[in-house]
């Protein structure tokens, strides 16, 4: 009763909703292209590929989740050479990284939209040997086709913050049968997380914890090769002025960081502000910023740049890992103007020293093991951005400092991804033992 009244009340829903995802769309860019996928609407060389089965159908919702995912594919590539995916993802963004990576053992598409009869259909084409949802991608009717086909469903890289606990709880009897019930396997982030899970109805052996696939990340690469190395270099831009990189910002942050260069350019007057915003679609909105200050700025989306600016903007996507090799300073966004925070897990893997502001609820767990050894600077207020800065700016000991801490904690996390994978292969042998 409870699915049917789900599967009835989505489709109004949708349509009150659809002028806002349009505006977002538009705005955002690139939708269009295979917007028909959220429908059970493929290409007729694409649904034939589908139709081949034998997939691990893996969902992610962004580019965050998408890197995830891809990597973890290809760990169960290394762990069982048969292995192929379909993975599928729900934005824009998420979507052409994913394509970007593509290759002869995984296929791309859009997630489907969460309507009964549309991803039976879509199920039907793919016909999923096992499920992985990565980080929190849950939705009724996909868990309830899944449940029908006794299909494993694992979720991997499981994070319950301390809000979603509460509203859980509050909707226990609702989302037990609809989501718990259904889930073989939680491979949970931490210790912390286990307990929440616990707490809203997961049974216990029903979670283990590997620890988090965000933070067991390569070391960023330094290939030379790379286009974001050849877009530097002739720029004229390696190595000869200090960096200042804002990764993953949000709306007001530009501005934040802005305000501090123009303090300390007095005393640093060739610092390179480099700004990434988290979507790339607001670069327009930075540009008119910049001119109304007087900033000189380039374009990442340019490829020649004629003067030497004093700020970039990096309105392109999937390459801010890369980004991060420049940078003699990291500010995290999302952390001053914004609740949660992002991820700072590649810019430490980066070596490099970094700064957020005070929401950083998304990696409390995280943040309090690097704050007790001194591997991270907090900010509690925006006010202080600029003095931090030029602390770090004058003190490369205490930068050098800030760099092996932070390693310190990270190394404790190294091999979640390859953890998560082997007990993902070794839970799907047991099931098919069940069935033979």
């Amino acid at each position: 009763m409870l699915l049917f009244l789900y599967n009835l009340l989505l489709p109004p829903a949708l349509i009150v909703t659809f002028p806002s995802y349009l505006r977002r769309m538009l705005k955002r860019g690139g939708y269009a292209h295979n917007f028909c996928q959220r429908f059970g609407i493929f290409s007729p060389q694409l649904r034939a590929q589908l139709l081949r089965g034998g997939w691990t159908w893996i969902r992610a919702v962004s580019v965050g989740e998408i890197m995830m995912a891809l990597r973890l594919a290809e760990e169960l590539k290394s762990q069982s050479p048969g292995f192929k995916a379909v993975i599928s993802t729900t934005t824009s963004t998420g979507y052409a990284l994913a394509i970007s990576r593509q290759n002869e053992f995984i296929n791309i598409i859009y997630s489907p939209i969460d309507w009964y009869p549309i991803v039976s259909f879509v199920w039907s084409l793919i016909r999923p040997s096992e499920v992985i949802l990565i980080d929190s991608d849950l939705w009724p009717s996909f868990l309830a086709v899944a449940s029908k086909k006794h299909c494993p469903v694992f979720l991997a890289n499981a994070r319950l913050s301390p809000r979603s606990e509460r509203r859980f709880k509050l909707l226990r009897k609702l989302a037990r049968p609809l989501v718990w019930n259904r889930i073989t396997k939680v491979f949970s982030q931490d210790s912390e997380d286990r307990v929440r899970w616990i707490n809203i109805g997961v049974t216990p052996e029903r979670i283990s914890v590997p620890g988090s696939m965000k933070y067991d990340l390569d070391p960023v690469e330094t290939d030379r090769s790379h286009p974001v190395f050849d877009y530097m270099k002739q720029a004229g831009l390696l190595g000869r002025r200090p960096v200042l990189l804002g990764g993953s910002l949000h709306s007001g942050e530009e501005e934040l960081l802005l305000n501090a260069c123009t303090e300390l350019r007095s005393e640093f007057p060739g610092l390179l502000l480099i700004l990434v915003p988290r979507h790339s679609e607001r670069a327009p909105d930075i540009v008119r910023l910049l001119e109304q200050q007087n900033f000189t700025y380039a374009l990442r989306s340019n490829p020649r740049i004629n003067n030497q600016p004093s700020v970039l903007i990096v309105n392109t996507t999937g390459e801010l890992r890369y980004w991060y090799h420049f940078a003699d300073i990291v500010v995290v966004g999302k952390s001053f103007y914004g609740i949660g925070g992002q991820n700072p897990v590649e810019a430490l893997m980066a070596c490099k020293p970094v700064i957020t502001g005070p929401h950083m609820e998304n990696f409390a767990s995280l943040m309090r093991e690097l704050l007790a050894v001194g591997g991270i600077v907090q900010l509690l207020d925006p006010a202080e951005l600029t003095g931090a800065i030029e602390q770090l700016l004058h003190d490369q000991r205490r930068a050098s400092n800030l760099v092996s801490r932070s390693e310190d904690v990270l190394r404790k996390h190294q091999g979640a991804i390859r953890t998560t994978a082997a007990e993902i292969i070794r839970l799907r042998c047991a099931e098919r033992g069940k069935s033979g």
